[in-house]
């Protein structure tokens, strides 16, 4: 008997810090000193992070859909 694979995509994303000095916040990657803002609310703040996850999602979806892509084809 063999097992077929799921075709489904399970990625462990980057972890996100927020800070907020003098009412503006910033976002880095967890561990990392490189801020990015200042953003002018926190729904602004998590929204930029939902961009990156997203951006950093599809970039590995698509790399892994190419080397299936070339292995198949």
């Amino acid at each position: 008997m063999t097992k077929t694979l799921s075709r489904a995509r399970v990625f462990a994303l980057k972890g996100f810090t927020i800070k907020c000095e003098h009412g503006q916040f910033f976002v880095s990657p967890t561990g990392y000193a490189d801020w990015s803002g200042p953003y002018k609310s926190l729904h602004h703040a998590t929204s930029a992070i939902a961009r990156k996850l997203a951006r950093e999602f599809s970039e590995r979806n698509a790399r892994l859909q190419q080397a299936e892509e070339q292995r198949h084809g």
